[in-house]
């Protein structure tokens, strides 16, 4: 058996076994007169082959960067992991992810993300739910009391995109895990709006700055439903008179569609915005789960408290024994150091699952220790204070 990262040759066969696995259709019949089309990211493809030298199971892993309590921290996105239906439960994926453990803990990433089809089959390789959003679904008459002000403009995939990266920028500020801009650019916002029917709207104040977008499209999946429904694959504003506006605009589609949907972070909330907050159906949903790769790198970048404090974090790694270590954190009005390897009596002792969650600020201290998931051997408020409750955003898919 080899894992490795496949050629340019090899990207047309990793791209059959998703489809086979994924249940896609691809039409193939054009690959030897433009190749190159079937070898695009082939560098992001590690692939297991057996013994015979055939490709039996893959994933991509996408080279991001994601916030993280003021820096930009380097983020694996795992997608399109597939193995042949004739090749499951051969242990291949486990092998997969082995590999590319080493290989990003080699390379100084901090975080690993994906979105699973099963949350306990991927928290077997050190993976955890660590972010929620809500979808909201709201009749378009829950629009009519909007007034528009600023105004709208439609962008084009040739115009400038500096006015959306501004906002973007300044909108994730203080949110983890959201990707930087140039990866975050890339997969969401490059289409054509009269071919695609993807559609991106910049809202702008009175003074001509820009201070919120939406991207939406048709969805005309109810059979049953004369109208469409609009959805949003993302709305950003950074104040109110922002999610006010583009509310007015699209209030000027209410003849051509029946509901709008969309979803936003947990730690935002629309409730005030509507007069009838009946009319908003709001439900919250799991989205992804994220590893980390390295601890004590992702300590080392952790924001700590004011003031001066020390804790001893033991954190437990089964699928990575490298991250199993009792791990001193000292710090002092903003320096800190980060040491391995103690023999104190540690303060807590957390999966390396859980320690994702703390400190990417998904789920406090007294939430996991309630639920059994933790344990805790200082005050709690130490604890509660090194690991707070922080705001994230990731929407993007992988």
């Amino acid at each position: 058996m080899q894992v490795r990262t496949i050629t340019p040759d090899e990207r047309i066969q990793f791209s059959k076994i998703q489809s086979i696995s994924f249940l896609f259709p691809r039409d193939y019949s054009q690959y030897e007169e433009k190749p190159e089309e079937f070898q695009e990211g082939y560098e992001r493809v590690r692939a297991v082959f057996n013994d015979d030298g055939m490709m039996c199971s893959g994933l991509d892993l996408h080279p991001f960067r994601a916030y993280f309590d003021g820096n930009f921290a380097k983020t694996g996105g795992i997608g399109g992991v597939a193995t042949l239906p004739s090749q499951r439960n051969k242990g291949y994926v486990r092998k997969l992810f082995e590999y590319i453990m080493e290989e990003m803990y080699d390379e100084g990433y901090v975080f690993s993300f994906l979105y699973p089809f099963s949350y306990s089959y991927y928290r077997k390789f050190g993976y955890e739910f660590n972010m929620s959003i809500v979808q909201c679904t709201l009749p378009f008459s829950a629009l009519s009391h909007f007034r528009q002000t600023g105004k709208v403009e439609l962008l084009l995939s040739y115009t400038d995109p500096s006015c959306i990266k501004s906002v973007y920028e300044q909108y994730i500020q203080g949110k983890n895990l959201a990707l930087d801009w140039q990866s975050h650019w890339s997969r969401f916002h490059k289409n054509d709006p009269y071919s695609s029917n993807v559609y991106l709207y910049v809202w702008y104040d009175g003074e001509d700055n820009a201070k919120g977008y939406l991207q939406y499209t048709i969805d005309r999946s109810d059979m049953n439903s004369v109208k469409p429904d609009m959805r949003l694959r993302e709305i950003v504003w950074l104040n109110g008179d922002a999610f006010r506006g583009m509310m007015a605009f699209l209030n000027g589609f209410a003849s051509q569609f029946r509901n709008l949907i969309f979803v936003i972070p947990e730690h935002e909330d629309i409730s005030l915005y509507f007069s009838e907050q009946g009319d908003i159906q709001q439900q919250i949903r799991i989205h992804g789960c994220n590893r980390v790769v390295h601890v004590k790198k992702a300590l080392e970048l952790m924001k700590t408290p004011a003031g001066r404090g020390k804790a001893v974090i033991e954190v437990r790694d089964d699928f990575f024994p490298k991250n199993t270590d009792r791990y001193l954190i000292e710090w002092e009005n903003g320096e800190k150091m980060v040491i391995a390897g103690r023999k104190e009596e540690a303060d807590l002792i957390c999966s390396v699952h859980h320690l994702s969650q703390l400190i990417t600020g998904y789920r406090s201290i007294t939430q996991l220790q309630t639920a059994g998931c933790v344990e805790v051997r200082c005050e709690p408020g130490l604890l509660d204070s090194l690991f707070p409750r922080k705001a994230l955003y990731i929407l993007d898919m992988f």
